[in-house]
């Protein structure tokens, strides 16, 4: 990125941060003259940026994936958390028709629970399946 120079020459301070350092420059020709050492090595680890773009992916993906998994947790329990607040109002209801019925007169009440069925308790599913 160029610094901003409105018509001037590049100031020394952006010359200098803009400069690669130099063993990067000695590292490339001790590279190219084919000169082995462990330190050589060991700057060359340094300066592997495909090695480190991959690895900086694989960090990011992993994180991307951490926190999908966290929202959906918490999507999850906020699911589960209003299935409960309206099964138990359907359940408050059909007791309701039952007190009803039977204030009327009727008696055979047992079928209620057959032609307004409702679902058992919310389980929250282990975060992997």
């Amino acid at each position: 990125m160029e610094a901003p120079t409105l018509g001037r020459a590049t100031p020394p301070c952006y010359a200098r941060a803009m400069r690669q350092p130099p063993w990067k420059a000695l590292v490339a020709e001790l590279k190219d003259r084919g000169h082995e050492s462990p330190y050589l090595d060991r700057l060359r680890a340094r300066m592997d940026v495909e090695q480190a773009q991959s690895s900086l992916e694989r960090e990011i993906v992993q994180e991307i994936a951490a926190a999908l998994g966290r929202s959906d947790d918490a999507e999850r329990t906020v699911a589960g958390a209003h299935f409960e607040l309206v099964r138990e109002e359907a359940l408050r209801a059909r007791h309701e028709l039952l007190i009803h019925r039977e204030a009327v007169g009727i008696r055979r009440n047992d079928l209620l629970e057959t032609l307004y069925p409702i679902p058992p308790r919310w389980r929250r599913s282990p975060p992997n399946s």
